[in-house]
């Protein structure tokens, strides 16, 4: 090994070579490199540090800086969470096996672990949770089969997987939600909230029913006279899934204290002092669902000699109050959302505008009322609107299509209406109207003079005297109105086969579904209120989703024009046929009429070759969009990447041969 000496000059300073050793800088380059290891050695040991002092210390910090806070609770969560007051147990099935085979499932049981721990966090101890994984055949997949959660079968027989969480409280009350689907993760923080919140309270609710349509039972008169009783409609069932119902008298005159939320059917004959007791009832903070209409089709059906009296009604008193129109002799027409019925000669169907089938943009997806619920049947439906300087706002759950219109009720309220003369007279409108929306804000009394005074007659049991008035409401009223009776019939949504001398209901929509949902998320705590669809991991590609928008609009006007030129040919050939109502054949046409008729075909085929042009295209640009979005993700990307760090490396190259060739000239 060679040792370079070092000499000094006689005033201490060091001669011309010193400093300098055999090879040049590989010294210096030598020295540097182990100031660099260690450099490196002690940032990976505090790296090690900060994270395991971090995992002690802080638990509870996050930061989310997803676009939607995906993993942020809001404030309405954690009202909730203060106001738990005995602790509440959350246990987590979930099966890595059904992970492993469906990805899917695997990254939306990520986002659901993480929530759940950050409510476990955010609860100050009064949540606990716990994770376990049932694998099969044992006790623990036998506790989680006993809490009422849904298996699932994996393909190829790998035995029953779940997902899905349990909740109990110290009073073993036990709330279960049996399998985390994707479809609702829009949902995820209500439904764990909504759980929560009634373990905290530990009670069922129980819904009053008031009102002149019956629901739960009724009698009419059947053949020869004889009093004959109806079963339930079968929304009462799915209303009670979910709560107890308890049918109100329709002369009470005060709503008991043990209701949890009021379900006014069709008030057309109730007392002033009824409705006086539901305006009291909601301004103290009670919850209602109203449901009320400008054209009952049940009670205009039931009547022998054209429609029944008061087939109409209304709150007037309250809407008024509240700054809510619900005109009852406008009803709304619909040609996009109609049904199709027969036409009245048995040889073929034709849509009935004022009976509506409401589908996907026609329902709030925003809302767990409606998130879930595939299509609402109403028949002759009213319409909601706010009138101006309303102190509530209106959240829409059901609206009509765009390019709607009204017809006046006497135009549908009669024995046999025409659907084909309704959509002759049909002209689209410019706006869309709310069939079914949520009112929420301060209200005032609709009896600003107090209690009305009381009638003779009637039963004495069911008076009652208000010490005590309120003028306005006591915090945000939270009332849903539905401007239809007749969603609440089975006839309109419901069809019975018989299936081995049994009567089985077979729903062709989803209405029993709209009203249970509407009970159970109104039930819950007003802080659900703010709980909005917060959602989801998925983001779609919005230039393509534009663009698929665009053409299917350019496709609709191409498809109502291609309609109108059919509709055209046809009276018109029509017309060439049976010009002569009096001849028994038809009729020869001349050569000029020929021409015309060739022309109106041709025509015909022109539009047609424009739709396929039209739908080639969107094809094309779809196509072409998705290459390009291909190639940037896995190609472009990983191509840039690749020359950023060969450009920084030669840059550092550079960097570092003009510091040794700046040193060497020094020297």
């Amino acid at each position: 090994m060679t040792m370079a000496t070092v000499d000094s000059t006689p005033d201490g300073g060091m001669t011309e070579d010193q400093g300098k050793a055999p090879g040049g800088a590989a010294p210096f380059l030598g020295a540097q490199g182990k100031l660099t290891g260690i450099a490196l050695a002690l940032l990976a040991a505090l790296f090690v540090s900060i994270n395991v002092l971090a995992a002690f210390s802080l638990t509870s910090f996050r930061v989310d800086l997803t676009q939607d806070q995906l993993y942020s609770l809001s404030p309405a969560t954690m009202r909730v969470l203060r106001e738990v007051e005995e602790p509440i147990t959350l246990r987590f099935y979930y099966s890595q096996r059904l992970g492993s085979q469906n990805p899917t499932y695997g990254v939306y049981a990520d986002r659901v672990r993480d929530m759940l721990q950050e409510y476990a966090d955010r609860s100050d101890g009064k949540i606990v949770l716990e994770i376990y994984d049932p694998e099969p055949f044992t006790p623990v997949e036998d506790r989680a089969v006993s809490f009422g959660l849904q298996s699932v079968a994996l393909e190829g027989g790998d035995g029953n997987v779940f997902f899905g969480l349990v909740g109990t409280n110290t009073t073993d009350d036990v709330e279960a939600l049996p399998f985390f689907q994707p479809d609702r993760e829009a949902f995820l923080e209500y439904d764990i909230t909504k759980m929560i919140y009634a373990l905290s309270q530990g009670t069922t609710g129980k819904v009053g029913i008031l009102g002149n349509k019956k629901i739960t039972m009724d009698v009419r008169m059947g053949q020869g006279g004889r009093p004959e009783q109806l079963p339930p409609a079968l929304v009462t069932p799915r209303i009670e899934e979910v709560l107890d119902v308890e049918e109100l008298d329709e002369e009470i005159e005060l709503i008991p204290d043990d209701i949890s939320i009021l379900m006014v059917i069709h008030p057309k004959r109730l007392a002033e002092r009824t409705r006086f007791a539901i305006d009291q009832y909601i301004l103290g903070g009670g919850k209602a669902v109203i449901f009320v209409d400008p054209y009952s089709e049940a009670d205009g059906w039931q009547a022998a000699n054209g429609p029944v009296n008061g087939a109409s009604s209304t709150l007037s008193e309250m809407f008024d109050a509240w700054g809510l129109e619900m005109p009852t002799d406008k009803i709304v027409g619909d040609r996009f959302a109609g049904r199709r019925v027969g036409n009245g000669t048995g040889s073929g169907y034709v849509t009935y505008v004022p009976w509506l089938l409401l589908r996907g943009p026609n329902l709030d997806k925003n809302s767990p009322v409606t998130a879930q619920v595939d299509s609402v049947a109403v028949a002759s439906a009213g319409y909601l609107k706010l009138k101006e300087g309303s102190p509530l706002t209106l959240d829409p759950l059901l609206t009509s299509s765009p390019g709607s219109t009204l017809f006046d009720v006497k135009q549908v309220a009669t024995q046999r209406p025409n659907p084909q003369a309704l959509l002759n007279a049909y002209q689209a409108g410019a706006e869309r109207f709310v069939i079914a929306g949520r009112l929420s804000g301060p209200a005032p009394t609709a009896f600003p003079n107090g209690q009305p005074e009381a009638v003779e007659g009637g039963n004495p049991a069911l008076r009652h005297d208000f010490d005590t008035v309120r003028t306005e409401s006591v915090g945000p009223i939270d009332v849903m109105v539905v401007a239809d009776t007749d969603l609440l019939d089975d006839r309109f949504w419901v069809t019975y086969q018989n299936f081995q001398g049994q009567r089985v209901a077979i729903p062709g929509a989803g209405n029993g579904d709209f009203v249970a949902n509407a009970l159970d998320a109104m039930t819950g705590s007003s802080a659900l209120l703010d709980l909005r669809g917060q959602g989801t991991a998925y983001r779609p590609f919005e230039v393509m989703e534009k663009l698929k928008r665009e053409a299917d609009r350019t496709y609709q006007s191409k498809e109502l024009e291609l309609r109108k030129t059919l509709d055209d040919t046809q009276k018109k050939l029509r017309g060439l046929r049976e010009r002569d109502a009096v001849t028994a054949g038809p009729v020869a046409l001349s050569e000029e009429e020929q021409a015309t008729m060739r022309n109106l075909q041709g025509e015909v085929l022109r539009v047609r070759s424009e739709l396929r042009g039209v739908q080639a295209s969107l094809r094309a640009d779809v196509e072409r969009l998705e290459r390009e979005l291909q190639f940037v993700n896995i190609a472009l990307m990983p191509i840039l990447v690749a020359l950023f760090a060969l450009g920084l490396s030669v840059m550092r190259a550079r960097q570092r041969r003009r510091r040794f060739e700046t040193a060497d000239a020094s020297a």
